[in-house]
């Protein structure tokens, strides 16, 4: 009789085993799938940074000298990659119609952009910013207009002369409330003053 109890209670420990080991194994599986997408995310990360470094030297190779000038610069935030072209080159004051210099180099940079297409990066967006000198003209009554008119004379220009798919395009403009330096200074305002070419990546798929 008492061999027999043992018995059954040896065989009554193992369900509880067997419970805690199919516990322990999801739990390890559930591990394995959290570093699984944690790999994922960070593969596609990498793969969307050398993208950029690729655009980036590109434009570093084609502009050295702008970029020299301080005429063109470059940052990143993110998935996003900005191309900031100082209006200085691009623009009479308190006007939208690209000058000759300012319509050879955006042809250069939409060429460029054009080369690479979507296969590095997914939409275009076009940024139009001032600085805080307030401008009333009957064309333009604000600064926001203004802004707004530049950047769509660049999208224009994309559209018309290097032929970019118009659906990768979005052209804004922010007037003098998205300032990159002080307002309190001329070269801060000459900084404010500018068109930003923004590259959007993709977070969440790679982009072939």
């Amino acid at each position: 009789m008492n061999l027999r109890m043992r018995q059954n209670s040896v065989l009554n420990v193992w369900p509880a085993f067997a419970d805690i080991f199919i516990a322990m194994l999801l739990i390890f599986l559930f591990f394995i799938f959290i570093q699984f997408v944690s790999n994922s995310k960070l593969f596609l990360k990498i793969r969307m940074e050398k993208k950029q470094d690729t655009i980036q030297e590109a434009f570093e190779n084609r502009f050295a000298s702008e970029i020299k000038q301080g005429i063109i610069s470059i940052e990143r935030d993110g998935n996003l990659q900005r191309f900031m072209f100082s209006d200085r080159i691009l623009f009479k004051t308190a006007e939208a119609e690209l000058q000759p210099l300012g319509r050879s180099t955006l042809i250069a940079v939409g060429r460029l952009l054009q080369k690479h297409k979507t296969r590095f990066y997914q939409s275009i967006q076009i940024e139009g910013h001032t600085d805080d000198v307030p401008i009333v003209t009957p064309q333009f009554p604000s600064n926001w207009e203004l802004s707004s008119a530049r950047a769509i004379a660049v999208l224009r220009l994309f559209v018309d002369e290097i032929r970019i798919n118009p659906e990768t395009l979005t052209a804004t403009g922010y007037g003098e409330f998205h300032p990159v330096a002080p307002n309190t200074t001329v070269p801060g305002r000459a900084k404010n003053r500018r068109i930003e070419i923004v590259l959007v990546y993709s977070e969440t798929e790679g982009i072939q």
